[in-house]
C-alpha cells in the first residue's frame, strides 16, 4: 500500500513507498534527526533559495524550521497530510519578509503527490527560488536511466568531458532548463515525474570522491541514490503582497518501453 512518513522539521518526507516499491527514497543511516542540522535524504523542501545561489544558507531556511501539522487523513488507500509554516517579517534577520507556506502530501494507489504553496502575507514583494530535493533510492548508478530531457538545454555546474556520466562514479550536477515530464528508471522500476510551477530540473549525485567529503553520508552510499529535483532557479519568482503561487510534483509508477 502506498504510504509515507514525515518529520516535523521542514515537514520533510523521510520515507515513502508505492505499490511495488517498498523504499522509494534514500535516507542516510548517518542522518541525525535533530533541529541543528539538515536531514540527508528523503524529500527536503528548499525555500526561499536553491543551493548556494544567493546570500542565504544553502537551500534556504524552510527545511530547518518546525512546521505545524494542520490536517491528516488516512482512509483506505488514501493518506493525506498538510503542514504549514508561517514566517513573520521580524522572525529572521536574514529574510525580512512575511509568508505563509503550505505543504500537502497525498498518496493513493497510483503514487504520491506533493503540493507546495507560498503566500506573501507581508507589505512588500519578495523574490525566491527553491523547489523539491528528492533522493530517489536506486539499485546502482550503473542501472539508472532518465528520459525526458532530450529537448532541453542544460548547464553543468562543473563542466568537462565527464560532467554527465550517469553510469560512472563521477560527480553529476546538471541543470536542465525548462520543464518536461521525466521518466526515471531506479534499477527495478520506472517512475514518472510530472512537475508544475518550476522552471528547471536538477540532476545531482556527489559521486565516489564527493561522498567522502559529506560527513552525514557513508562513503559508498553515493551509489544508492540519485536526486532528480524540480526547481525554480533560472527565473526567480517575484511574489506581490497578498498573492499566492502553487507548485506540484507527482511521482507515480510508469511503464516505459
Amino acid at each position: 500500500m502506498p504510504t509515507f512518513s514525515q518529520g516535523q522539521k521542514g515537514a520533510q518526507i523521510l520515507e515513502a513507498s508505492l505499490a511495488t516499491i517498498n523504499e522509494l527514497l534514500y535516507l542516510s543511516p548517518l542522518a541525525v534527526l535533530n533541529p541543528d542540522k539538515p536531514i540527508r535524504g528523503g524529500i527536503p523542501l528548499m525555500f526561499p533559495q536553491f543551493g548556494d545561489f544567493g546570500p542565504l544558507s544553502k537551500h534556504g531556511f524552510a527545511r530547518d524550521m518546525d512546521w505545524i501539522l494542520v490536517d491528516a487523513v488516512h482512509e483506505g488507500h488514501i493518506k493525506r497530510a498538510a503542514h504549514e509554516l508561517r514566517i513573520g517579517s521580524t522572525d529572521l534577520l536574514e529574510w525580512p519578509h512575511a509568508a505563509a507556506l503550505q505543504f500537502v502530501v497525498l498518496t493513493d494507489e497510483n503514487g504520491i503527490g506533493l503540493d507546495f504553496s507560498v503566500t506573501n502575507t507581508g507589505d512588500s514583494p519578495f523574490s525566491f527560488t527553491g523547489g523539491f530535493h528528492p533522493y530517489f533510492r536506486i539499485s546502482s548508478r550503473a542501472d539508472v536511466e532518465i528520459k525526458g530531457f532530450e529537448s532541453l538545454s542544460h548547464k553543468d555546474s562543473f563542466p568537462g568531458d565527464d560532467a554527465y556520466l550517469l553510469q560512472s562514479d563521477k560527480l553529476v550536477e546538471r541543470q536542465y532548463l525548462g520543464n518536461s515530464e521525466v521518466n526515471l528508471f531506479n534499477g527495478t522500476a520506472w517512475l514518472k515525474l510530472v512537475a508544475t510551477g518550476f522552471d528547471s530540473w536538477m540532476v545531482w549525485n556527489p559521486g565516489r570522491e564527493g561522498a567522502r567529503k559529506i560527513s552525514d553520508l557513508p562513503d559508498e552510499d553515493w551509489d544508492k541514490f540519485i536526486c532528480v529535483e524540480p526547481i525554480v532557479l533560472s527565473n526567480p519568482i517575484q511574489l506581490e503582497h497578498g498573492k499566492t503561487i502553487n507548485f506540484r510534483l507527482q511521482i507515480s509508477l510508469q511503464n516505459v518501453l
